[in-house]
């Protein structure tokens, strides 16, 4: 399962960029960047290992209609981070750059106000859906409530040491859920069947044990002990809300396409969509891992440096999806030798992968500029309208044509134009031209054009991947300076300039 906190722990980079950013670039300790970029790396990595392997293990043991269930509860647990209103991001900007130390007696008044909001916020919420909802959507509602407050107490002592920069903890807290949550779901199923209850109640705990590791790092109660204080509250809300609406923002929109299932199909036609959104996230957790570690080392730059970095980074990603598209081969074979039962998310699957390359750059490039120069609130506005149409055409395409292949279709289109519209915006920032666009759109097409050839059913696997790779190497020809620029840079040598 992807991570509820994938939007806030991007945030998480791009303060402390912006930290850095203050700086002279040659005065940046690149050791020190290099090792916590190791740290962070390795515990993203084998995240994501663990997460991809959950997507493949968890359809196996439960039946399509408990799949969907869960998949029902992991699509709305995702916003659990709004329950904090901002509280926990305004924290993070408050305490970015600082020692532990001196910001460690906040910790306790931070929990206390955690716990307390979603007391207030959640408690009434959980007597309405008691009385709203019935059977699985009543219990599935409940825990998403609960597991509000321990993943937002996690976000929150996570933010505090990745302020403090304590990269090593944080690492290890981000492995162990999606460990623990496989861990307790093969050991239930050494005894018992396990059903949507025992998938949520596992994952729930996962989250439980980690929010006991941090607090036992931390060790908030050893601070000294101190009320609550208004300035501390009010400074964070302020600071937080924007991030934490556009970070919610661009999560429903990213999702529209499975919300509008959700409410439109059946559970088991959503549990269909769900694992093929879930497959497509594996390019996707492969593409942010070596955008992030690439970006971060250049992100402390200004001015034409920082522009040029974004136009190589960005063909880095159309290059990087380019390689991996061919993965759609494994998958099939993957899911009609061990998952026959979901063979029709298959062509779902393939569609989605045409919208992998806008969302990289929405997510890692789009959100990291905005922020890095103070345009929260201005993408806070655009997202909010990108969220209201997409979330409108995607309804009216789920219940209109009842096609989930069309929903599909209709959420990589809305993922495009968004990219086109965020780089209309930023151009003044990123220096990108109209020929830099028309670059990269014709690229885009002709790998797009013959990954939908050579992918079609029953055509020549080997031939496919072929002439697929043929049309790589055509498309890469468009961006050879960006590839020089990568092998200078891994030599160790002064990059050319970049055309």
């Amino acid at each position: 399962m992807e991570t509820a906190s994938e939007f806030e722990s991007y945030m998480v980079t791009t303060v402390s960029v912006t930290e850095t950013e203050q700086q002279p670039f040659e005065e940046i300790p690149l050791l020190d960047v290099a090792r916590d970029v190791a740290t962070l790396g390795a515990g993203s990595l084998l995240a994501g290992a663990i997460n991809v392997l959950l997507v493949f293990v968890i359809p196996r043991l439960v039946s399509v209609e408990d799949y969907g269930y869960w998949r029902l509860f992991a699509l709305y647990a995702g916003y659990a981070g709004f329950a904090h209103l901002g509280f926990a991001d305004g924290a993070l900007l408050r305490w970015a750059g600082r020692p532990f130390a001196e910001f460690h007696q906040e910790l306790l008044p931070s929990l206390k106000f955690v716990f307390w909001q979603h007391v207030l916020l959640l408690t009434p919420l959980c007597v309405l859906l008691g009385f709203a909802l019935h059977g699985q959507l009543r219990f599935a509602g409940i825990a998403i409530a609960v597991y509000a407050l321990i993943y937002n107490s996690v976000a929150l002592l996570q933010f505090s040491l990745q302020s403090a920069r304590l990269f090593r903890p944080v690492a290890i807290s981000t492995v162990a859920v999606p460990a623990l949550f496989l861990g307790f779901v093969v050991l239930w199923k050494l005894r018992w069947t396990p059903n949507y209850r025992e998938l949520i109640s596992s994952y729930s705990l996962a989250w439980l044990v980690t929010l006991g590791f941090l607090l036992g790092w931390t060790k908030p109660w050893q601070g000294a002990r101190r009320p609550v204080e208004h300035s501390l509250v009010r400074s964070c809300l302020i600071a937080g809300w924007p991030i934490v609406l556009a970070n919610t923002g661009v999560g429903l929109i990213l999702a529209a396409d499975r919300l509008a299932v959700s409410w439109a199909a059946t559970i088991q036609n959503f549990a269909q969509y769900s694992l093929a959104a879930s497959a497509m996230a594996v390019p996707i957790t492969m593409i942010q891992v070596c955008s992030r570690v690439f970006f971060s080392h250049f992100a402390g730059l200004t001015g034409d440096s920082r522009k040029r970095i974004y136009g190589v980074a960005s063909r880095a990603l159309l290059i990087a999806w380019s390689l991996l598209l061919p993965y759609y081969f494994a998958l099939d074979v993957f899911v009609k030798r061990f998952l026959p039962k979901y063979i029709p998310s298959l062509g779902i699957a393939r569609v989605l992968l045409l919208g992998v390359p806008f969302l990289a750059g929405i997510q890692i490039l789009h959100m990291s500029f905005a922020y890095l120069n103070g345009r929260q609130r201005r993408f806070l506005w655009q997202t909010l309208g990108v969220l209201v149409v997409s979330l409108g055409v995607a309804s009216l395409v789920a219940f209109g044509t009842g096609s989930l292949k069309s929903v599909a279709a209709t959420q990589v289109a809305i993922l495009g134009l968004w990219w086109v519209l965020n780089e209309w915006t930023l151009r003044d920032l990123t220096g990108e031209l109209l020929s830099d666009w028309m670059k990269f759109a014709g690229a885009y097409v002709l790998v797009g054009i013959t990954y939908w050839l050579t992918t079609w059913p029953g055509v020549n696997v080997v031939a496919s991947v072929t002439l697929y790779y043929a049309s790589v190497i055509v498309a890469g020809f468009w961006f050879r300076s960006e590839v020089k620029f990568f092998l200078y840079e891994l030599m160790g040598r002064r990059t050319p300039a970049v055309e």
